[in-house]
Formats: structure tokens, sequence, C-alpha cells
């Protein structure tokens, strides 16, 4: 990172355990780490030196229950341990951007790990890559075996990786639809290779429903989490294979970046974008991260979902989501006293958004 998003990030770095639980706190229990794991570590009121080897430790210390489980032939405790351990090493580096090769080291182990817990699942998974043009678009698949047709693409946040993921396709899974989870453009392992951009995000979009057709699915929606939630509207948009599409806590565009966001979402963004320089930064999001140009395009059932104590993006943008779009059935949902991803009121968008898909496919 180039030092005018690093002095920017630095900023803050003193806080920054304290500004990440602030933030992550619900989402990582919702994800499917144990709140007495994640209480341990904020009780020991880590330096943001050590956040990233405490949660390594809390990670290898999965990853030994796992192996030591699957060793007995306990399957599904082991299938457990090691998406327990995937979550420790994620958390562990999502944030990482001032050490970014420690942050990738711990990605690695974060997909290694979960590799070994996919077969274990109780809908088992597969690691994919899609080729697309330069680029091959790092997926993880779950089918269901009464699935009808019917599948979900699903993308995560600006700082989320598809390992992060799994707790939330459990939750359309559990309802028979198979479940495709991207790195898009910019996410996950596709930021090494692929920084996003509008044209990238679609040729993304392109190939993976293509991929899913192959595979005999043509009732398809879309949907998404936090920049996942302006990612799938774009989608949406400009690939109409999608019957139904939704948002959680996404935003319209990234007019609050360097002003209502933390300075770790500079660090976040510069990473999303690919550059080390905040002005090249500010003129990238303003021209790649809006949906001016083809909400106007989305036809299809559209639900957006968003928290009304979002510290992170407003409400007021995901009511421009919806009333900008061209949906022939639009729903808007404000949850009171939600938070950035309602994830500390998960049983309120969770079931509504599955629920909701099962009708419309």
């Amino acid at each position: 990172m180039g030092m005018k998003i690093l002095e920017a990030f630095n900023k803050d770095i003193a806080n920054m355990g304290d500004t990440v639980f602030g933030h992550w706190m619900p989402r990582m229990v919702v994800a499917g780490v144990d709140m007495n794991d994640v209480m341990r570590i904020r009780n020991q009121n880590p330096t943001w030196e050590q956040w990233p080897s405490l949660w390594q430790e809390l990670g290898d210390k999965h990853q030994a229950r796992g192996d030591a489980e699957l060793a007995k032939g306990h399957t599904l405790t082991a299938g457990q341990a090691y998406r327990m351990s995937n979550l420790a090493y994620h958390y562990g580096h999502f944030m990482l951007f001032d050490r970014p090769k420690l942050k990738k080291e711990l990605m690695l182990k974060s997909m290694a790990v979960l590799d070994k817990g996919l077969p274990y699942q109780r809908y088992p998974g597969k690691r994919i890559y899609l080729p697309c043009d330069q680029w091959q678009i790092p997926c993880l698949v779950f089918e269901h075996p009464q699935a009808d047709h019917r599948m979900v693409l699903l993308t995560g946040g600006a700082d989320a990786n598809k390992e992060e993921m799994l707790s939330f396709a459990d939750v359309f899974l559990d309802r028979g639809l198979s479940v495709l989870i991207m790195d898009g453009p910019g996410q996950g392992e596709a930021a090494y290779t692929a920084p996003y951009r509008k044209a990238t995000h679609k040729r993304f979009v392109d190939t993976t429903v293509a991929y899913m057709q192959s595979l005999g699915y043509d009732r398809l929606a879309v949907g998404g989490i936090s920049m996942g939630g302006h990612f799938c509207p774009r989608a949406a948009s400009v690939n109409h294979a999608f019957k139904a599409a939704f948002g959680v806590g996404g935003p319209f565009d990234m007019r609050d970046l360097t002003t209502k966001m933390d300075t770790l979402f500079l660090g976040d963004f510069g990473h999303v974008m690919g550059t080390d320089d905040l002005d090249e930064l500010i003129e990238l999001v303003g021209k790649e991260c809006s949906l001016a140009d083809v909400i106007g395009d989305l036809t299809c059932p559209l639900m957006i979902i968003h928290g009304d104590k979002d510290r992170i993006c407003d409400y007021e943008q995901s009511k421009e989501i919806v009333e900008k779009s061209s949906s022939s059935e639009p729903h808007l949902i404000i949850i009171e006293n939600g938070n950035h991803v309602c994830n500390n009121y998960v049983y309120m968008y969770r079931p509504v958004i599955a629920d909701w898909l099962v009708e419309k496919l």
C-alpha cells in the first residue's frame, strides 16, 4: 500500500482492533465464529500488531481439533471445526492492509483448511475456477439434490472472501436452492489479479451465469451483502438471466468513503480497486462504484434490506437503489436499530430473503 493510503489508514491504527470489533463483532458470530472465542480475543484488548497472531492461534487450534476428529472418523465434527478454523484465519487477515504479505498468507491458510472441510458439510461443496478472458473466477459451489434448476449467485462485501459466506449459503441450501459463491473483481483471491472495474464485473457475471446454465440451472437469483449489495443490483441490471435479486446494506455509490466511513475503509477499497494512491482511489470509486449508469435496467423482482443504524452505509442509499430501479416487484425493508448488514438482527433478514427467493424461483 502506498504512503498516501497507508498514512490515512495508520491514523487510527492504535485503536484498529476496537474499531473492527465495533463494526463487525455480530458479523463474526453470524458467520460462524463461536461468541466465546470472539470474547476471549476481545477481552485480551489486542493491539493491531497482535491482532493476526491471536486469530491465527485460534485457527490453528480449530484445525488441529478437526484433524484429530477426522482421524477418529468423526467427519461432521471435523467439518465444523475446519469451518471455524477457516473463519479465524479470515478475520485475522481481512483488514490487514498494512501487512499485505501476511494478509495473503492467512487468506491461503483459510482457503486450505476450508478445502479440508468442504466434503464433510451437510451439503458438500467444491472449489472451482472459471476461465474468463485473462482471469480465473474463484468460486465455491454447493449443489442441492432437489434444487430443481434453482441456483443463487452469492457475493460478499468488499473485505469478504467467499470462504466467509458459508453460513449464509446454508440458509438457501436448507430451502432446497443450490448456491454458487463468487469472489468478484477486487474480492478474495480475485483481488490479486482482477481489481474491481464495472466492465470486469460484467465479464465475471456473464461467465458465471453461463457456467450455472451449463449445469442445468435456469431459475437463477443473485444477491449479496455490504458491497455485495451494490455488486448484485449491478449484476441483475446488466444480465437479465436473473429472476430475482437482493442486497443487504449495500451502497448506491461511494459518496461516504472519505466522510462517514472510518479510515480503515481507505485500505479496504484501495485493495479492491488495486491502487495505493489516495487521489486515484477517490477518482476510481467515483467512476466505477455507482449504480447510476445501470440501475434503470434492473427489471426483475428486487428486495433491498438495510438497517437504520448502519454506521458504514446510510440506509437512504438503499432507498435510492429501489426507487431508481425498474423492478417489476420492488421491496425495501428498513430494520429498526439494524447495524451494517443487520447482523445484529440476522433472523430478520436472512429467512425473509431466503423464503422470498423460494417464492420467486
